[in-house]
């Protein structure tokens, strides 16, 4: 079969791979659509400390397809992972593949079916969407309060339409004008952020996440959603982190819990979940598209 295999920052390619056998438990996937996201976009360009493993790595974690046995549409998170994890995450990649092996572990309780009537697409947003539900529980939101969230990409988005659902009040910050267009339809509004209770930096670069400590309020919480590369450091004004006695937080990855919530979320047609796939392209055209991504992209839908 068909499968894009990432070899280094930058070299992504599509090669002729074995067709995976299933073994007790296991789960054969025949992917429909697979999702580009921005952690593929900051892999590609510089690998990942935590998602891929030994290179040549497969590549991918955002997918619907059907179970090749049953020939039920399904969709998998990409780890088992509880709140609880006292030892390595093992990852789920290989989505950007003809077919994809979900094992047990994952299979047992984070393979999903598909509600009747959600497209593929959407339904392949779950797992995004099930970290950014995590993301604002860590977060502590609380009714009326005024979250800022730095970043108006897919991420930044899901998160503003999940802070409004637990009843916060979020605000965009940053991001281009067809971007920021977009955030009344998920729940927002576009602001300067200054004085939030909480901000949620949805961004992952240096300049977001120094942004972040200095637009929270005196007792405000910040929550570090968008991951840096290892190494990365951050400058804290011992000042406020002590006497304004600010919160500072990571956030990452879901449970099963939120996986479910996400897909119940997606199947609610609460927001136009659509709206975030700007580009569709076959396996042939991924790495192009990592590698220059056109002004107007959000995520891509990838058949195979």
């Amino acid at each position: 079969m068909r499968a894009l295999r990432f070899h280094g920052p930058g070299d992504l390619r599509l090669e002729e791979v074995p067709r995976p056998e299933p073994g007790p438990g296991d789960v054969l996937v025949r992917v429909e659509v697979a999702l580009t996201d921005g952690t593929d976009l900051k892999t590609f360009r510089r690998g990942h400390p935590v998602l891929l493993g030994e290179l040549p790595s497969p590549f991918g974690h955002e997918f619907c397809g059907i179970d090749v046995e049953t020939g039920r549409r399904v969709v998998a998170a990409n780890s088992a992972a509880g709140d609880e994890r006292g030892g390595p995450l093992e990852l789920l990649n290989g989505a950007y593949a003809e077919l994809v092996l979900v094992p047990e572990r994952i299979a047992r309780v984070n393979l999903l079916p598909v509600p009747p009537g959600l497209a593929p697409e959407v339904a392949a947003m779950v797992e995004p969407l099930a970290c950014c539900l995590r993301g604002v529980e860590r977060a502590g939101v609380e009714a009326g309060g005024r979250v800022a969230i730095l970043g108006a990409g897919p991420i930044g988005l899901m998160l503003c339409a999940c802070v409004a659902d637990a009843g916060g009040r979020p605000e965009v910050v940053g991001g281009r004008p067809q971007r920021r267009a977009l955030v009344p339809a998920f729940g927002g509004e576009a602001g300067d952020g200054e004085s939030a209770d909480v901000v949620i930096e949805a961004a992952g670069t240096e300049e977001a996440w120094q942004h972040a400590l200095g637009l929270v309020r005196p007792g405000g919480t910040v929550v570090y959603f968008g991951g840096r590369e290892s190494g990365a450091e951050l400058r804290v004004n011992a000042y406020r982190l002590h006497y304004e006695e600010l919160t500072l937080r990571g956030a990452f990855h879901h449970a099963p819990r939120h996986v479910r919530a996400a897909l119940a979320f997606l199947a609610s047609g609460a927001h136009p979940w659509q709206r975030l796939v700007t580009h569709r392209v076959g396996l042939e055209g991924v790495a192009a598209l990592l590698a220059n991504p056109p002004r107007d992209y959000l995520k891509a839908a990838v058949i195979p």
